[in-house]
């Protein structure tokens, strides 16, 4: 009797010492969420001369890890390692794109005029086209070889730059004998990216920046859209940037303008071609393109794709 009345006034404390933990851990979440910016600033404050203490011994921790995989380094560049595809934002005001019914030339509007909807203009006298486009890859071939060599193909032949022009020669030769018979490449679509300011620096010879786009706040990320002729349908890749400009250096392709999953309930969706020499300027809070293959096109389609705050 005496070992079991033990037993009981053991349980009963134990559960007593878990009643009063879980009270305390209460009473603790309750006054840190009621005074959370009290508490972030002490925290901030004592912890303030270990932070860059704390930054330095773990880069150097981590030198033995890049020595061995060095590929680790590219991500030092990267602005989202992981985007999130189900993200949302809530109560976005629509307004912007409620009552926009087409996609305008402003070709002739003074270029310091502020425009917060979709439209077109002709941006550049000088077409861009594969042969120009190599040409500058091999001048430069030991700076894009370094820093700007991230290559993305539907087709499996094209694994970097080279294998690019070696399989677009085929396709620009085909097209200009007339779509011979024999053995063809693919329809293709190919990503360029570039996020670094020498290759970045390289491409504006190319593709200057059009008076439309404010001298400053353009971001530092580009994509090059490289296309055979009739290459499936695509969405234009989101940069850092809420605006976004697309430059058509040579061939035509077609983009159709879907509203974003916010504001599909009050904007409709746009369709606009863009030629050669044409850009393209839209907010992607409000709209996601897709890129359609022109019924008619002959030759391959290389679209600049980039974005200013």
């Amino acid at each position: 009797l005496k070992h079991t009345s033990r037993i009981l006034l053991k349980t009963v404390i134990e559960r007593k010492k878990k009643i009063i933990n879980f009270i305390f851990l209460l009473l603790t979440l309750f006054v840190v969420f009621s005074y959370k910016h009290e508490v972030s600033t002490v925290v901030l404050r004592n912890i303030q001369t270990f932070i860059y203490p704390g930054m330095r011994f773990w880069r150097k921790a981590t030198v033995p890890i890049i020595a061995n995989y060095p590929a680790l380094s590219e991500y030092y560049d990267e602005s989202c390692l992981l985007t999130n595809p189900y993200f949302q934002v809530e109560n976005l005001n629509c307004d912007p794109c409620a009552d926009v019914a087409n996609v305008l030339d402003f070709t002739g509007l003074d270029p310091g005029v502020a425009v917060h909807y979709p439209y077109i203009f002709h941006t550049q006298k000088d077409a861009v086209d594969l042969a120009t486009l190599q040409a500058l890859y091999e001048r430069h071939r030991a700076v894009f070889a370094k820093d700007a060599y991230k290559l993305q193909s539907t087709d499996g032949a094209i694994r970097n730059l080279d294998d690019m022009f070696r399989v677009f020669a085929n396709v620009s030769g085909r097209t200009s004998a007339g779509g011979g018979s024999g053995s063809t490449s693919p329809e293709s679509h190919t990503v360029w990216r570039c996020n670094r300011m020498e290759p970045a620096r390289l491409l504006r010879r190319l593709f200057p920046r059009p008076a439309r786009l404010p001298a400053t706040g353009v971001s530092l990320e580009r994509y090059l859209l490289i296309d055979t002729p009739q290459a499936p349908l695509y969405s234009i890749p989101d940069a850092e940037c809420a605006n976004m400009f697309v430059i058509q250096g040579s061939g035509s392709r077609t983009f159709l303008l879907r509203p974003t999953q916010e504001c599909r309930h009050r904007c409709r969706t746009l369709s606009v071609r863009l030629p050669p020499h044409y850009g393209l300027i839209y907010n992607w809070w409000y709209w996601r393109p897709v890129s359609l293959p022109e019924y008619a096109a002959k030759v391959p389609s290389i679209s600049y794709v980039g974005s200013y705050c």
